[in-house]
């Protein structure tokens, strides 16, 4: 195995759900991991430092540089060749906004290292075409590289008309889902019930979660219209965890439509507290667009209800909501359709058993996180690998 160093340029880590497979992916490519971020738009620059003991990986900070607003993104590298050396595997996150990112690769080159881009490959606002400049783009970069490491299966068979198979690989995008079923078979033992009564919420009642930032993409005012409707039939309690803009908005809809049995959690950054109410819960509804909450959910046997993307075949959801498949562990209803979507949520109640035990067993069989690591470790061995070199 090569001694020289991976280096993995994204443009920000804004959250803390990759630590876990960077310390494995870490471990196995011998401590060669180097992670190398800037800041998110709005914010100075961090301070170029690394600190590796407390990542389990050595995480160097670099200068990020914004444009109108976060639509543009300069990030300087070079830096990160002088200090550590040339590397054996360089890869970026893929984005047509890092207008670095083609200047990184062919340095990448040069120091005789194999490229890697890791991400999308599309955008979540509307179809993929080649014939849009930005696809366009996309493909040309995705053929110059030595692999492309794929979200899902959808996005490696999107690429393969353009990209020979063996340089495509598959990372499913996931969580930290050792620690998640960790947490759900410890709450199994105690028991819905129990789990519940401590919570305070009623033994037989449907109660529906929602997860994640309170903003109007995720449909938020859906949310409250399904709820209503539901609850003129059925005493179902919502609970709503997370924060966000939409919040007060929300709130003050809840008041004045007197809407029963919603509970505004805010958020709950630690899996450990947010645990117990996905346990006890038996739909997440989750109207607007679907990202790595279905991986949340299915962790705790809870099944996913959401719209399908509009008609037309426009973009709406990120990537994971490939892994909900309709009538086994969860529903996607036409877009716009209040009715469709009370529907979907009164089915899946009257199956919850069935569909609670796909959700599990799909995360158990495809969510896992050292699949994810095999796949990125699989694309970085066939990078490094000379034998596998393109030209610039």
């Amino acid at each position: 195995m090569s001694e020289r160093p991976v280096f993995y340029f994204p443009r920000m880590l804004p959250f803390n759900y990759r630590v876990e497979v960077f310390k494995r992916l870490n471990r196995r490519l011998g401590g060669r991991l180097f992670v190398c971020s800037g800041a998110p738009p709005q914010q100075s620059s961090l301070r170029s430092i690394t600190d590796a003991a407390d990542h389990g990986y050595t995480l160097v900070h670099i200068p990020n540089f914004w444009l109108y607003g976060d639509r543009v993104h300069w990030q300087p590298f070079r830096r990160v060749f002088r200090t550590y050396g040339p590397p054996a595997v360089v890869m970026a996150e893929e984005s047509p906004r890092t207008l670095t990112q083609p200047l990184l690769m062919r340095t990448a080159h040069r120091h005789g290292a194999g490229r890697i881009l890791w991400g999308h490959f599309s955008s979540n606002n509307r179809p993929f075409s080649p014939d849009h400049w930005a696809d366009r783009y996309r493909i040309r970069q995705a053929r110059r590289v030595e692999a492309c490491v794929c979200y899902t299966e959808a996005i490696a068979e999107m690429l393969r008309p353009f990209v020979p198979d063996e340089r495509l690989f598959v990372a499913r995008n996931t969580l930290d889902t050792d620690t998640l079923f960790a947490l759900d078979e410890a709450l199994a033992r105690e028991g819905k019930a129990a789990v519940r009564r401590r919570l305070g919420l009623p033994s037989e009642a449907p109660v529906l979660v929602f997860i994640g930032r309170l903003v109007g993409g995720k449909g938020t005012d859906l949310l409250l219209d399904v709820v209503r409707l539901l609850q003129a039939h059925t005493p179902v309690h919502l609970l709503v965890i997370g924060d966000g803009p939409e919040r007060a908005a929300m709130e003050r809809r809840v008041t004045r439509e007197a809407l029963r049995h919603v509970r505004f959690l805010g958020a709950i950054k630690a899996w450990a507290d947010s645990a117990p109410y996905l346990f006890a819960s038996d739909v997440m509804l989750q109207p607007g667009y679907l990202g790595l909450s279905v991986n949340h959910a299915f962790a705790f046997g809870l099944p996913v209800v959401s719209q399908a993307a509009p008609p037309g075949g426009g973009r709406f959801h990120s990537p994971e909501v490939s892994y909900v498949e309709p009538g086994r562990n969860g529903m996607l209803t036409p877009f716009g359709d209040v009715a469709a979507l009370c529907e979907a949520v009164r089915y899946v109640l009257a199956h919850q058993a069935s569909f609670s035990e796909q959700a599990r067993s799909y995360a158990r069989t495809h969510l896992r996180i050292d699949q994810m690591v095999d796949g990125l470790e699989h694309a970085i061995r066939y990078a490094e690998d000379p034998a596998h070199r393109l030209s610039p």
